[in-house]
């Protein structure tokens, strides 16, 4: 099947483009480097065409990718470029890239932990907001035409290089305070970011599993890795940084001390997948 990859340059894209070419499928860049303007709907059309089906991870990164009015812009009119591209080419499934954040994570506490896909949205800053609303966008596309859209929200991201710039000298999670500021995700509510994290190859395997599915309709997923990134136990760090907030883990958490605060059970009951990576040197 042909699989039109938009932001296929950027950070995400060269492992999906891995993954789906790995597993049979053709696929068909489009990305700003090249040329491609996701702003640009007549040339987000022409490249849907005789497309099977779209994976939409462009747009500007996070609220350091620009200035809000261009955050806005460019991942709300691209994903709406590209919805409309999908029902111009007949085109049966979108899988959209969303983030954490559309849950207003890193922005304030959760409103209960485990956090999973059932909290609320609501963001405050640009970059969630946008996520926020293409989601809201791709359900109302979905009940309209029909076509697929799987919305992947997934935290933090990390490959290889961005992991051994996170680890100490004993191969640890340095303290936040130790890691570059781009690094030290600190929620406005909060002085801990819940530890969130998921390998690159993770992600990849995650949209490869959307882009197979037989789940029909729209569908939000959150994409974590099954532990969290710190050398002190999950509970631990509740019970000093976040007691307020209110629990509903179970014994779960005392059989894997590491244990992730984010639920991706989701994903797995609706895609078949599950993270296999850990924070390096954890097993």
């Amino acid at each position: 099947m042909i699989v039109l990859l938009t932001g296929s340059r950027g950070r995400l894209g060269p492992a999906i483009a891995a993954a789906l070419t790995a597993a049979g499928h053709e696929v068909r860049g489009f990305d700003l480097i090249d040329g491609g303007d996701i702003r640009d709907a007549a040339a987000v059309r022409r490249a849907a065409t005789g497309a099977g089906l779209i994976v939409h991870a462009a747009g500007l990164a996070d609220d350091r990718g620009g200035n809000p009015a261009d955050v806005m812009a460019v991942n709300l009119l691209g994903t709406w470029n590209v919805l409309l591209a999908a029902e111009a080419a007949h085109i049966r499934r979108v899988v959209h890239f969303s983030s954490g954040k559309a849950l207003g994570m890193l922005e304030r506490d959760s409103d209960y932990l485990p956090m999973d896909d059932d909290h609320r949205g609501l963001p405050g800053r640009a970059y969630g907001l946008s996520k926020w609303l293409s989601e809201e966008m791709c359900a109302a596309f979905t009940a309209r035409t029909g076509v697929d859209t799987l919305c992947l929200r997934p935290v933090a991201v990390f490959d290889e290089e961005g992991y051994a710039r996170s680890m100490g000298s004993a191969g640890q999670a340095k303290p936040a305070t130790q890691r570059p500021a781009a690094e030290q995700a600190q929620p406005a509510g909060g002085s801990w970011h819940m530890g969130v994290h998921i390998d690159l190859r993770d992600v990849a395997a995650a949209t490869l599993a959307a882009v197979n599915t037989p789940y029909r309709g729209h569908l939000r997923a959150l994409l974590c890795a099954s532990d969290i990134a710190d050398r002190r136990p999950t509970l631990e760090l509740v019970a000093e940084r976040l007691p307020h907030v209110p629990w509903r883990g179970g014994p779960e958490f005392t059989r894997d001390p590491y244990r992730s605060l984010v639920d991706t059970s989701r994903a797995e009951r609706a895609l078949g997948f599950r993270p296999q990576y850990r924070w390096p040197g954890r097993r």
